[in-house]
C-alpha cells in the first residue's frame, strides 16, 4: 500500500494564520457578481430562433444566459476605515506594528511571514477554502517565481484534496497550472461558479506589449486569442473576475516594477503575500519567526557536526573571503610567513596590482607565478577577483586547497554514520532516514566520455566508505540485534535528482533552473517523494533509497521532511546559504501511516560542515539578520496581546498598542533597551534575579511581560554536536529506597469524572458573555465630493463623509443559535437555553448572527475551563494499570547539548538521569542548580514527558520529583513539583495551564490521604 501523508487540522499556529486573514474582512460585505464572456452566439440573437426556442417554463431571463456566456466574479462592498481598522486590530492580537500602506491609493497588499517548513502552502490553500467559506469567494490565482515551487503547490494541491474534502464537506473546485497554450481552463476559470485557482508563474505574465506590431514580444497570456470567447486575451479574461491574487515569496515575484505591473494587470480584489523573508513587508498581519518556530518545535531543532582539517601548509593556498561593493579591495586567506620562518594562515587585504608574494612576505609557494591582482567584480552574486597569471578566484572558493578531497570524504562518511545512527533510532518508529548530498557539478557524480558512462568522485567515495563502515563490527552488530539487514551494494541506497540533456545524461542545473529539463527534474522529485518517505519492501527498488545526490543550483520550492542529515560537496562559490540547505530538511518527519512526528528528540536536522559550530550559527544567525529578521529586539507592540489581568484573574481584555508603548518606552527610560529596541544583558539578569521593575499600573502582567522578553532575547538554537551528551538511566539511583518509595506514590494511576455544578457554570458564562464586546452591524460609509475641472485637469474637493444606516436591509437566515453552539462547546440545549435567555444579548444576534456565535461560544469555553476542574473526580485505577518502570526509561536517541539545554549536575548520586535536559535556563535550570547543591534532597529528577496525568483540558506533564529529608534523617517528603515563573515566591500560571494544575491537585491529593508524607506544590523558585 503507497504511503500517504496525512495532514492535522488542528495546529493553532496555521489556525491563526489563516483567522488573521479572514479576520481582515470582519463586517465587510462580498458578493460573487455577473459579468458577459461572450454576447449571443451566432443565429441566437434571430428573433425568429428566439421565438421558436423560448418555450415554457423558460423566463426571459433564463433564456438570456442560455445564448450568453456568464462569467462570475468576486466583488467586496467595503468600508476602507473599517478595513483599516480590522487591519490594526489584527496587528495588535499579533504584536505586529500597525501600518496602511496603500497600493494605487487602495488598501490591497497583506503580508503572512510563516518559517520555513511550517506549512505555508498548507495555510494559503486552506484560506483559499476559508474565505470561500466565510465570504463566497471563488476566483484565486496563486503567483509563482520559478518552476520549483510551482511543482511544489501543484503537488502540495494533490496531497491535501482528501483532506480539504473532508474539512469542507467536498466543496467543488478546479486547480490548474497555466500553459500558454491551454486555454480552456481560462474560460472554465472565468465562467465556473465553483471555486477556481489557477497557479502561474510570473515569468509567465511579466512582458506586455505597448505599440502596434510587436505582440510577438509579450507573453501568450497578454497576447488576444481566438479560441477564447470575442478573442480575448487571457489576462483580459481572469481580470474581470477581480480574483484574490496569492503571491507565494514575493521576494522573488514582484520585486521589478514589471512584476508589480504584472499583478496589477490580474486586477486583483486583494493580494495575500506570503513568505518567510518579505522584503516589502507591505501591511503585516501575521508573523511566525525563525525563533518561533524552533522554539516551538514546528519544524526540525539544528545540529551541526563540524568536519575540519588542519590547515595544510604546502602550497600556494588562497582563499576569497569578501569584495568590497566598490570593487576597491577584498580580502583573502593566504599562508604569511612568520619571522620565526613558520607559516600562518590569515586574511589579508588587496587591491589592483597587489602581490601576494609580497603580502605573505616572500613566502616562497607565491613566487614561482604571477599572483599579481588585475581586476577586482563585486558584481552580487558573482564577485571574483582575476590573476595576472589568467587565474579567477570566486568568493567562498578556495586554490590549491591540499586537504579539500580529504575534507570531502570526511564529510561523506561521516554523513553515512549519522544516517546510520539516526536510522537505527527511527525505526522503531517506523520513520525512513534519508540523507542530502548537495554537488555543485553533476561529473563529480557522473561522468560521461567516448568510453561511456562512469561513477563520478563524490559517488566513488560514498561507495568506498559506504562499503567501509556497513561492514564493521560497529554498525554490523548493532543492526543485527534489531534484525535489520542492512544493503551491501551502495548503489542500491543512493541516487541522483538531476536534470538531462537530449542525449538522456545528467547535466548541471543553471541558478534559474528554468528550463524543461529542469522542469522534468523537479516533477520526478516531487512524483517520488511517497516513494522516498517508505521503508524498503522488496519490491520497489526505489524505496531502498536513502541516500540523495542533487544540484546545488536546485535549491529551493522542494524538500523532503524526512531528510535528516545534510552535506554540501562544493569546490566553487557556494550559492546555496546555509538558510536554503537547512530549509531542505526543516518539516517535522513522517512515519509510514503519513503521519508526522512531533517529539523533538527525534526531530533533529544534522548539518555536515566544513566549518566549524560557531562560524555557522553565527553564519545562519547573519543570514536572518540580513533578511530582516532582528534577534534579541523588543518593539514598541512587543506587548500589544498580552492578557490584561485584574485582581489577579485574566480578563478578555487584550493589553493593546497603547500599554505596550508604555512598557518599552518604561525599559528605554531606565536603560534596560538601547534606543533600537536592543535587550541589554542587564534586563536580562534583572528578571532572572527577579528585579526588574516596572510601572505599578502593569505590575499585574509582570509574569507575561517577563516571558515575552526571555522570548524575544533567546538566539537562534542551532545545537553543536560536540557538546552532544546522550541521556541515560542511573540503575544504581534507580534501586536506592529514596526512589522506591517516590515511586510507589506517583506510579498508581486513576480515572477521572465531572460532577460539574451547571449553575456555576452558567454564571460564570453569563458573566462573560455580559461583558462581550458590542455586536454592530455592518458599516458602510458615504463619500461626497466635488470635481474642479480645469485645464490641469480634474481634481476632487473637498470630501464630506457620513455613515449610511443600512441595517434594515441586511436580513440574515438565522440558525438555530443553539445548535450551532451546541456543535461548538458541547452543553446540553437546556443548558444553553438558559444562558441565552438569561444573558441579556439575544437582541443582538440577528445584527450579526456569525460574531454573535464566535464570541458567546468563546465565553462559555472560558467559564467552562473556570469551573470544570472544581467538579473533576479522581478514581484510583487497579494496580495491574499503573505505571511500570518501562516509562523511565529515555527514548532512544534521546539527547541533550551541554551550555544550551542539558545541565550535569555535580552531585550524579542522587539524580536518577546522568544529566538534567531542561526547557528553559531562566527557571528550570536554576531550579536544577539547587537541588543539586542541597544536601537535604536525597534524591531528584525531572519526570519525563511519559508521565502524565490526564485531565479533561489535556495530558499535564509535572516537571519535577524529588525527596527531602529531614535533619535528623528519620522522615522524608516526597514531593512533585511544577516550577513557575513569578515574583516574590509566587508562581503565576495562564488560565488554560491553570486549569490543569488545578486539576493535578486533586489528583495529587488524592495520593496524599493515602500517603501522609506526600505533598504537590507549585513553586516559583526552590524552598
Amino acid at each position: 500500500m503507497a504511503l500517504k501523508l496525512q495532514y492535522a487540522d488542528d495546529q493553532q499556529y496555521q489556525l491563526d494564520a489563516v483567522a488573521s486573514v479572514i479576520d481582515l474582512f470582519h463586517g465587510q460585505r462580498f458578493a460573487t457578481t455577473r459579468f458577459t464572456v461572450q454576447e449571443a452566439l451566432t443565429g441566437l440573437e434571430n428573433p425568429a430562433v428566439q421565438g421558436a426556442l423560448v418555450e415554457a417554463p423558460y423566463t426571459a431571463a433564463t433564456f438570456n444566459d442560455m445564448v450568453r456566456q456568464i462569467g462570475y466574479a468576486n466583488s467586496l462592498h467595503c468600508s476602507p476605515g473599517e478595513l483599516e481598522r480590522n487591519l490594526h486590530a489584527v496587528q495588535e492580537m499579533n504584536c505586529l506594528p500597525p501600518s496602511t500602506v496603500l497600493t494605487g491609493n487602495q488598501l490591497r497588499d497583506f503580508s503572512v511571514e510563516m518559517e520555513t517548513g511550517t506549512g505555508k502552502t498548507y495555510v494559503y490553500i486552506r484560506t483559499i477554502y476559508e474565505l470561500n467559506k466565510q465570504y463566497g469567494l471563488t476566483k484565486f490565482i496563486i503567483v509563482v517565481p520559478s518552476v520549483a515551487i510551482r511543482e511544489g503547490v501543484r503537488k502540495t494541491f494533490e496531497t491535501t484534496e482528501e483532506h480539504f474534502r473532508r474539512l469542507y464537506d467536498g466543496v467543488p473546485h478546479d486547480v490548474f497550472v497555466y500553459e500558454g497554450n491551454d486555454v480552456a481552463h481560462i474560460t472554465d476559470f472565468a465562467t465556473s461558479s465553483s471555486i477556481q485557482v489557477m497557479i502561474i508563474n510570473i515569468g509567465a505574465f511579466n512582458k506586455s506589449f505597448t505599440a502596434k506590431g510587436e505582440e510577438d514580444k509579450s507573453n501568450i497570456f497578454h497576447r488576444r486569442n481566438e479560441k477564447l470567447p470575442n478573442g480575448r486575451s487571457p489576462q483580459q479574461l481572469v481580470s474581470e473576475c477581480n480574483p484574490v491574487v496569492i503571491i507565494d515569496e514575493p521576494q522573488s515575484v514582484d520585486n521589478t516594477a514589471k512584476a508589480k505591473k504584472a499583478i496589477a494587470s490580474l486586477n486583483p480584489l486583494f493580494v495575500l503575500r506570503y513568505s518567510a523573508t518579505h522584503k516589502e513587508p507591505y501591511n503585516r498581519i501575521y508573523e511566525l519567526g525563525p525563533v518561533q518556530a524552533f522554539q516551538q518545535d514546528l519544524v526540525k531543532g539544528i545540529r551541526v557536526d563540524s568536519v575540519q582539517a588542519d590547515a595544510n601548509l604546502n602550497g600556494a593556498y588562497m582563499r576569497l573571503e569578501s569584495v568590497k561593493p566598490d570593487h576597491s579591495s577584498a580580502r583573502v586567506t593566504i599562508d604569511v610567513k612568520q619571522d620565526d620562518g613558520s607559516q600562518k594562515r590569515k586574511p589579508v587585504t588587496i587591491r589592483l596590482g597587489s602581490d601576494l608574494f609580497e603580502l605573505s612576505h616572500d613566502n616562497s609557494d607565491y613566487a614561482d607565478t604571477s599572483w599579481i591582482v588585475t581586476n577586482i567584480d563585486s558584481t552580487e552574486g558573482n564577485e571574483f577577483v582575476d590573476f595576472q597569471n589568467d587565474e579567477r578566484l570566486y568568493i567562498g572558493a578556495a586554490k590549491n586547497d591540499m586537504d579539500a578531497a580529504l575534507v570531502k570524504r570526511a564529510q561523506i562518511r561521516q554523513t553515512i554514520e549519522d544516517h546510520l545512527e539516526k536510522q537505527l533510532e527511527m525505526l522503531p518508529l517506523g520513520v525512513k532516514v534519508l540523507s542530502l548530498f548537495f554537488i555543485d557539478e553533476v561529473a563529480k557524480y557522473r561522468e560521461y566520455d567516448d568510453e561511456g558512462i562512469r561513477d563520478g568522485e563524490y559517488a566513488r567515495m560514498f561507495d568506498e566508505e559506504y562499503r567501509r563502515l556497513v561492514t564493521s563490527p560497529k554498525w554490523k552488530d548493532r543492526y543485527a540485534r534489531i534484525a535489520h539487514v542492512l544493503p551491501l551494494d551502495p548503489t542500491l541506497v543512493r541516487t541522483g535528482y538531476f536534470s538531462k540533456d537530449k542525449k538522456n545524461r545528467f547535466k548541471n542545473t543553471s541558478s534559474a533552473a528554468s528550463t524543461q529539463a529542469d522542469t522534468d527534474t523537479f516533477e520526478l522529485i516531487m512524483r517520488d517523494k511517497e516513494t522516498l518517505l517508505s521503508l524498503p519492501d522488496g519490491k520497489d527498488p526505489r524505496k531502498q533509497y536513502s541516500f540523495i545526490f542533487s544540484h546545488s543550483a536546485l535549491k529551493e520550492g522542494w524538500d523532503n521532511p524526512n531528510v535528516f542529515q545534510i552535506c554540501t560537496l562544493v569546490e566553487t562559490r557556494d550559492t546555496l546559504t546555509k538558510r536554503q540547505k537547512i530549509g531542505r530538511g526543516l518539516r517535522l518527519c513522517v512515519n509510514q501511516d503519513g503521519q508526522r512526528l512531533h517529539d523533538p528528540q527525534a526531530n533533529v536536522l544534522t548539518v555536515i560542515a566544513n566549518e566549524s559550530y560557531g562560524d555557522f550559527a553565527n553564519g545562519l544567525q547573519r543570514e536572518f539578520t540580513k533578511e530582516g529578521y532582528r534577534f534579541g529586539v523588543l518593539t514598541p507592540e512587543s506587548f500589544s496581546n498580552l492578557t490584561v489581568v485584574r485582581d489577579g484573574k485574566p480578563t478578555e481584555e487584550r493589553f493593546g498598542f497603547d500599554n505596550s508603548r508604555t512598557v518599552y518606552d518604561h525599559l528605554l527610560k531606565e536603560g534596560l533597551i538601547d534606543d533600537k529596541g536592543t535587550i541589554t544583558p542587564d534586563l536580562k539578569r534583572a528578571i532572572t534575579d527577579g528585579t526588574l521593575d516596572l510601572p505599578d499600573e502593569v505590575e499585574p502582567m509582570r509574569e507575561q511581560i517577563e516571558q515575552v522578553i526571555m522570548q524575544r532575547a533567546a538566539k537562534l538554537p542551532v545545537k553543536d554536536k560536540a557538546k552532544e551528551i546522550a541521556v541515560t538511566i542511573r540503575q544504581d539511583v534507580y534501586e536506592t529506597p529514596a526512589f522506591q518509595e517516590l515511586w510507589q506514590r506517583i506510579r498508581q494511576r486513576s480515572r477521572f469524572r465531572l460532577d460539574v455544578d451547571t449553575g456555576k457554570l452558567v454564571e460564570h458564562a453569563l458573566k462573560r458573555i455580559k461583558d462581550m464586546a458590542r455586536i454592530t452591524p455592518v458599516t458602510v460609509r458615504n463619500s461626497r465630493a466635488d470635481l474642479d475641472i480645469d485645464m490641469a485637469g480634474i481634481s476632487t474637493g473637498d470630501v464630506h463623509q457620513s455613515i449610511v444606516n443600512v441595517s434594515r436591509e441586511l436580513q440574515y437566515s438565522l440558525p438555530d443559535p443553539i445548535s450551532e453552539l451546541q456543535d461548538i462547546v458541547g452543553l446540553t440545549r437546556r443548558t444553553l437555553k438558559d444562558i441565552l435567555e438569561r444573558c441579556g444579548r439575544l437582541d443582538e444576534y440577528p445584527i450579526d448572527p456569525a460574531t454573535f456565535i464566535t464570541q458567546v461560544a468563546a465565553a462559555i469555553k472560558d467559564a467552562k475551563t473556570e469551573v470544570l476542574a472544581d467538579g473533576i473526580i479522581y478514581t484510583k485505577l487497579p494496580e495491574e494499570d499503573w505505571y511500570d518502570a518501562d516509562i523511565l526509561q529515555p527514548t532512544d536517541g534521546a539527547k541533550g547539548y551541554l551550555g544550551q539545554n542539558a545541565y550535569l549536575p555535580t552531585h550524579l548520586e542522587k539524580w536518577l538521569y546522568d544529566c538534567v535536559v531542561y526547557d528553559s535556563a531562566t527557571i528550570e535550570l536554576p531550579y536544577a542548580k539547587q537541588l543539586d547543591s542541597y544536601d537535604d534532597v536525597v534524591f531528584c529528577t525531572k519526570l519525563p514527558a511519559t508521565f502524565v496525568v490526564e485531565t479533561p483540558f489535556g495530558p499535564y506533564n509535572p516537571d519535577w520529583a524529588y525527596v527531602r529529608e529531614q535533619d535528623d534523617g528519620t522522615q522524608r517528603v516526597y514531593l512533585v513539583v511544577e516550577t513557575k515563573g513569578g515574583t516574590n515566591g509566587q508562581a503565576v500560571t495562564r488560565p488554560s495551564e491553570r486549569a490543569k494544575i488545578d486539576c493535578a491537585k486533586v489528583y495529587f491529593g488524592e495520593i496524599s490521604k493515602e500517603y501522609q508524607d506526600f505533598e504537590y506544590e507549585v513553586q516559583s523558585e526552590f524552598r
